[in-house]
């Protein structure tokens, strides 16, 4: 028997209950069992739960210092182990045990899955133990700052000073956040962490007693992002790191991105790669979802990243977002971040005792420094405390550690013809900002700026005094209380470029006022260029079916340092690129996890329509004008995903199809849900295979026709070409899944290892489902099933359709009631439930709960009262609540409550301005089939039968929601009332606008 089996018993659990690991609070011989059963097993015995249970123990026992790694978690086990598994593969296994017990990765700008498995074991008390003052002391600063990111404080030597040295790092500071916080907030998730231990009881108290005296500020929001050097491994490497928050107050994101947030939710993009989404929450802030989970290696060129947001397909971009990069001809201060990291500072003074100058070869200096290979070139490396000064024959710069800093903005007036630069450009006026080292703006008579060109002989200039900025390359000097930093800028005066014509595959531009700039272009084995004055002709060899994602090249003044920039890619006409600028061919497969990266190009000037229909229901289709000659595919996902749902999810013929039209040119594609599918041949032995790939996944049986107890995810045993189904006592039929990775992930598949099993028929399973929820309370065992599998669902990111007890619940909407209260109350996140979970649901199952009617939602609020005490009821009701309110439905809501609303009445004029909006070519695309309605409560259908669709489905579900009696429902249980509901989804998402007011016109 594997521990964590044994642990299980010990708590008389049948499963694994979501808690986190340090709450099964393991005592000293507990542990000495675990690490016995660990030193004495082999790879093939191992249960990966054990794994991830030391990863938690070793964090709160073992550690007592320094960066922790996978080879100290490993090594501290000893025994035989050695011999049969590496560091790495101990981890993998610790991974693979933390899904199966649905630990929740950290995810900022990548998945942090060591940091995860670490802070499972809740604080380090041994660690702590041994160092309680300095601890209480940093617990206290940090609480004093009011985090919300561990970059709000982990940049202030004042406050991480206190820690001892070996504790400076980032698992200590991401713990100590979520401590921070929840003391903040008045979590009580920790409070017996806290009781556990005598020292953490005493500094929680001393944390607790302090927030009560703490007067809340509004934190001052910058990009607070940062490129780390690190030391570690064969080669230094540079790595870029994004330290956007978990969530922003609008005000707080409005500073972030540079304008007024007002919209739902904004797309954000680095590079044309989708970071993440921010998600306007129920108390008007703003949620971070990351969605591009990887580092961002810095590609040794110092131009700076592209950032920009999206918002219904519309770019905006968002300037100095990156406000420093890495370089290799200056000089750049560094300070320590960890044992083998250092992190770019902008200046030339650093608020931290120790620091390091990185210079290139002709550069050098008095003290004694050495040399090492960075991305193939040879740079030098000093550290020192204090001062530091290296030259070269025409200048010196000084650098200072253990200073108050400051830092500044250089505004940009880059023009819209060039995405990325290496420096700031601006177009005749020079604009600077300078902040202290709280962030807040100084005023002018604070500091000074001087200005001059690359020519040894110019003197500096203050910036007061310049009548006339020079053009080209200038050097600023910023002079603040002792310290002198420096930057650049270009400026470009009267430069313009402009795009004369474009195509796929040959493009010509004119260079306008050149004056005294030398404008190239670089050339690449993809490209032709041809130069006749101030025109240049381009001309790429389709023989390699890839185009330029972008147009490199030089803007120079004289004999000044250039502009190295990055010019949008004149190659535009329909099609579709990967991120490397590879054409797409038609034939390609594509899957909803390949979307990252793939680009829509348009040709300039002409209407380019990205249609999007599902193969096998083609019925209903969404139309969008691509409105940029380059625009990410992954914008669109939602629509993909939302018609990919139209069929079965489980079906491996379901596929969405795009189609790019221009004109009479016309370009089709096919995404697949998923980018793997399961080889069933051999499920009676008990093995199953991918179809057609040797890549390797993580595979999981989920048990089906079993207890409650019993449905969790069992690992399947990979052979090479084949996955064993562990021999199970209680389950022979199975779904089987896969935990995503990357780009990967397979198409669920029901599995049966019995010949003589007899199934019944899909519909009569899911009807009997249906009635057996609708007949049995919520302490009943279907339910806890349902519960069970929804969670599965959430879990490893797979279609709620894949279980047929969820399905179920869309048969009726007291059924549906039930399930919306009863799954949200047991949920451990409501926002996400509300704001991620339900609106899949919706999509996967083809209904909407706020077609439910009054009585059958208080039926489902009395019922869940009865079962979980009538003292929680306001927290029922806000669930319901927050659902109307996520829709923007709250007057429906208003009416389930009181029966009463007062709304304007559906006009002629109010349709006329619905049919513009929506333009012909959507109108002639609507689906045919319509819901039947009672009445048409004066609405003048007749008058306007071309959007009649959009008028009846609203109607529809007013009378759904009214209770009007009829032989038609909108809950029925048939092909063409599948139809008819997901026609009426349709309809909202066309116009949620017109779609509410019809409704409130029918409830009024």
């Amino acid at each position: 028997m594997s521990f964590f089996n044994s642990l299980l018993q010990k708590y008389n659990l049948p499963n694994h209950d979501d808690r986190p690991l340090w709450k099964y609070v393991l005592s000293d011989q507990d542990f000495e069992d675990l690490l016995s059963s660990l030193k004495r097993t082999s790879s093939y015995y191992i249960d990966s739960r054990d794994a991830t249970l030391y990863y938690a123990e070793y964090w709160k026992r073992n550690y007592n210092g320094g960066s922790p790694g996978k080879e100290e978690v490993f090594s501290s086990i000893g025994g035989n182990i050695k011999y049969y598994m590496t560091s790495n593969e101990f981890f993998e296994y610790a991974k693979r045990g933390a899904r199966i017990l649905g630990v929740k990765w950290i995810k900022r700008q990548k998945t942090l899955y060591f940091r995860t498995l670490l802070i499972q074991g809740g604080l380090p008390l041994n660690h702590i133990s041994q160092n309680q003052g300095k601890y209480q002391s940093f617990l206290l600063a940090v609480l004093e700052e009011q985090p919300e990111t561990i970059e709000d404080f982990m940049f202030k030597p004042e406050i991480v000073g206190y820690l001892p040295k070996s504790s400076q790092n980032e698992v200590i500071y991401q713990n100590s956040l979520e401590i921070v916080r929840a003391i903040m907030n008045d979590d009580k998730a920790y409070d017996d962490l806290f009781e556990n231990d005598e020292v953490i009881k005493t500094i929680s108290g001393v944390l607790k007693v302090r927030n009560k005296s703490i007067k809340k500020h509004q934190r001052l929001s910058k990009p607070k992002n940062y490129w780390l050097l690190n030391f570690k491994g064969e080669k230094p490497g540079i790595t870029l790191r994004l330290g956007l928050a978990d969530s922003y107050s609008k005000k707080s994101l409005s500073d972030i991105l540079g304008f007024e947030v007002i919209e739902r939710e904004y797309q954000f993009y680095l590079n044309d790669e989708l970071i993440c989404v921010f998600r306007k929450l129920l108390n008007e802030n703003y949620k971070t979802d990351w969605y591009n989970v990887q580092d961002y290696a810095w590609d040794s060129e110092s131009i700076f990243p592209q950032a920009y947001v999206m918002v219904d397909g519309i770019k905006t971009e968002v300037n100095d977002f990156i406000q420093i990069m890495p370089a290799f001809d200056e000089p750049s201060l560094w300070t320590s971040h960890s044992d083998f990291e250092w992190r770019l500072v902008k200046g030339s003074g650093a608020s931290n005792k120790q620091a390091a100058v990185l210079f290139p070869g002709n550069w050098y200096t008095e003290q004694l420094s050495r040399t090492f290979q960075l991305y193939g070139k040879e740079m030098s490396w000093l550290e020192f405390e204090g001062e530091c000064q290296v030259n070269t024959q025409d200048e010196y710069r000084k650098y200072k550690s253990n200073v108050s800093s400051f830092d500044w903005t250089i505004l940009s007036q880059k023009p819209s013809w060039m995405l990325k630069s290496n420096m700031a450009v601006i177009q005749g006026k020079l604009k600077v900002l300078v902040y202290d080292d709280n962030n807040k703006k100084l005023p002018e008579i604070a500091y000074d700026i001087y200005i001059k060109t690359r020519n040894i002989s110019q003197t500096w200039e203050n910036i007061s005094d310049v009548k006339y900025l020079p053009q080209g390359h200038i050097i600023i000097k910023i002079e603040k209380d002792g310290l002198t930093t420096y930057d650049e800028c270009f400026n470009i005066g009267n430069f313009q470029l402009n795009y004369l014509n474009t195509s796929i595959n040959q493009a010509k531009l004119r260079v306008n006022n050149a004056g005294g700039f030398q404008f190239t272009l670089d050339k690449s084995e993809i490209m032709d260029i041809e130069a006749i004055g101030s025109e240049y002709s381009l001309k790429v060899n389709t023989s390699h079916l890839r185009v330029p994602t972008g147009l490199r090249g030089m803007l120079s003044y004289g004999k000044s340092k250039g502009l190295s920039f990055v010019l949008e890619s004149p190659f535009q006409g329909m099609a579709l690129i990967d991120a490397n600028g590879n054409l797409i061919s038609e034939s390609t497969p594509l899957s909803l996890r390949s979307l990252y990266g793939i680009r829509i190009l348009s040709t300039p000037g002409r209407e380019t329509i990205l249609r999007i229909k599902n193969k096998l229901k083609p019925y209903v289709v969404i139309s969008k004008e691509i409105k940029s000659v380059s625009q990410p595919m992954i914008a669109f996902k939602d629509e993909i995903v939302r018609l990919y749902y139209l069929a079965d999810a489980m079906d491996y013929k379901n596929k969405v199809c795009i189609e790019l039209k221009e004109g009479s040119h016309l370009k089709s594609y096919e995404i697949s849900g998923f980018s793997h599918t399961l080889n069933v041949e051999n499920q009676f032995l008990r093995e199953v295979g991918l179809f057609d790939s040797e890549d390797h996944l993580d595979l999981y049986a989920i048990p089906l026709n079993c207890e409650t107890n019993q449905i969790a995810p069992i690992p399947l045993l990979n052979g090479g070409d084949t996955y064993k189904i562990p021999a199970c006592e209680t389950a022979n039929q199975f779904i089987i899944i896969s935990s995503e990775e990357g780009q990967h992930q397979l198409m669920p598949r029901f599995v049966n290892t019995k010949e003589d099993f007899q199934g019944i028929d899909k519909e009569e399973r899911i009807n009997k489902y249906h009635q057996e929820l609708a007949q049995n309370n919520f302490q009943s065992e279907y339910w806890k099933q349902l519960l069970a599998y929804f969670n599965l669902a959430v879990r490893y990111n797979i279609p709620f359709s894949t279980f047929d007890q969820i399905r179920s619940i869309a048969k009726s909407g007291a059924v549906a009631a039930r399930a919306f209260l009863f799954l949200g109350v047991n949920q451990y996140d409501p926002e996400s439930f509300i704001q991620k979970s339900i609106p899949e649901v919706e999509k996967d199952l083809g209904i909407s709960f706020h077609w439910i009617n009054r009585t059958d939602w208080e039926s489902a609020l009395e019922e869940i009262s009865l079962t979980y005490g009538v003292q929680y009821f306001e927290k029922y009701f806000g669930l319901r609540s927050s659902y109307f309110y996520e829709n923007d439905l709250c007057e429906v809501l208003q009416f389930l409550n009181s029966g009463k609303i007062e709304a304007s009445s559906v006009s002629h004029m109010q349709i006329d301005s619905l049919r513009s909006k929506l333009g012909q070519r959507v109108l002639k695309e609507l689906p045919r089939i319509c819901p039947e309605i009672y009445n048409d409560y004066r609405i003048p259908l007749k008058q306007h039968k071309e959007v009649s669709l959009l008028i009846k489905a609203a109607v529809c579900v007013a009378e759904s929601i009214k209770e009007i009696e009829q032989d038609y429902s909108i809950w029925s249980a048939n092909e063409r009332a599948n139809s008819e509901r997901r026609n009426i989804q349709y309809c909202q998402y066309l116009d949620k606008d017109f779609y509410k007011k019809t409704i409130l016109h029918v409830l009024k």
